[in-house]
């Protein structure tokens, strides 16, 4: 088949779905097999002066690029968000979509990132998504999404069963471009702050871009009160800058453009997150 004429992937030569809780990619079945090389990964080409040599085919950059997503981690419910699809009902959020229109155009490595915040619901981690399905998928760039309290939960998991620290935090300094979903939930106990200090350290100094998006009030306003709520009997902080402390806060607001976004809570409403227009792929299990 001419995948330029597919009507399910447009001519990209992938689908995106879901397996299990992630995003997943693979390629469209009009490009099962790569008419240039077989997939064989190399095509043979002949230059002016008649010599011939190997090059690798590009299938092999859409293989990677379809791996840099699945390697993501993308959340099932956001696979399909894009941000040419998503719909912009306040001003903020229509400020944000053209922000980060320009943002993804524009992106070179080790650019300063984002901080999202607003009440839940607003469609901060929909737009962050969408940049990271755009970054992996149509530009290869390495990306990782985590939310934070499911990192504390992989780490003590690692503890329990001897493993080392290291072995799930080194993806996440490492990767080129990092989503922190979720900032400044849960108790924000000592050790899960050292956690989040040595991971936002790690890349500020390496100059890695970090994207993140948060549920709280980065700082208090002058003459404004702030609610605090008590949880266990203990005062929990309702800014995002006494949740973690000033050194944390201090990095952020150098490694990140912070921007409110406002609007209802599209779960309450009947209305549904842009699908996109990739198809579907199988949600059970691959071998």
């Amino acid at each position: 088949m001419d995948e330029s004429h597919c009507t399910s992937c447009d001519g990209d030569r992938y689908l995106v779905g879901t397996l299990d809780a992630h995003a997943v990619a693979q390629r469209c079945p009009c490009f099962e097999v790569c008419p240039a090389c077989q997939n064989q990964g190399n095509v043979l080409v002949t230059d002016d002066l008649g010599n011939s040599y190997a090059r690798a085919c590009d299938c092999r950059f859409l293989d990677q690029r379809i791996a840099r997503f699945n390697e993501a981690r993308i959340p099932a419910r956001f696979a399909r968000s894009s941000l040419d699809d998503y719909k912009e009902r306040d001003a903020t959020q229509k400020k944000a979509k053209y922000a980060f229109l320009q943002y993804r155009d524009g992106y070179a490595a080790g650019h300063r990132g984002w901080l999202l915040w607003g009440k839940p619901g607003v469609g901060k981690t929909h737009l962050m998504c969408s940049l990271m399905s755009y970054f992996t998928l149509e530009r290869g760039i390495s990306c990782r999404y985590i939310e934070f309290m499911q990192l504390i939960f992989d780490l003590k998991k690692d503890f329990a069963e001897g493993r080392w620290e290291s072995s799930t935090l080194s993806p996440l300094l490492s990767v080129e471009v990092l989503l922190i979903d979720e900032l400044g939930k849960g108790r924000n106990s000592e050790w899960e702050l050292a956690v989040l200090d040595e991971l936002v350290s790690s890349r500020y100094n390496s100059g890695r871009t970090l994207l993140a998006t948060s549920n709280y009030l980065p700082r208090a306003n002058p003459g404004v009160a702030v609610p605090v709520t008590m949880e266990g009997g203990m005062r929990i902080p309702g800014t995002l800058d006494e949740r973690l402390g000033d050194r944390i806060f201090s990095r952020l607001t150098e490694m990140c453009q912070f921007m409110e976004i406002v609007g209802d809570d599209y779960r309450a409403r009947a209305t549904e997150l842009p699908s996109g227009k990739k198809g579907l792929l199988s949600t059970t299990k691959r071998a």
